[in-house]
């Protein structure tokens, strides 16, 4: 196995890596307390987390972006 061999597997298990933890995530948010339901009523706690994620998703997508620059 050359070394161009050994980097494309590395990225292949990384980017299938990276696409399940998105899968992950996305799911943890769509499971999330909605606005309206009485039985888990959302707080400033839930509004916190979920703006503190959205600006680690932000930075993220910042630092991907310029990576393509």
């Amino acid at each position: 196995m050359t070394n161009r061999d050994k980097i494309e597997d590395a990225y292949a298990t990384a980017h299938i890596r990276a696409l399940t933890l998105l899968e992950d995530l996305h799911e943890t948010v769509e499971d999330l307390p909605a606005p309206g339901n009485d039985k888990h009523p959302i707080d400033w706690g839930h509004v916190g987390s979920l703006n503190h994620l959205c600006e680690q998703l932000a930075e993220l997508k910042k630092h991907f972006a310029s990576d393509e620059d």
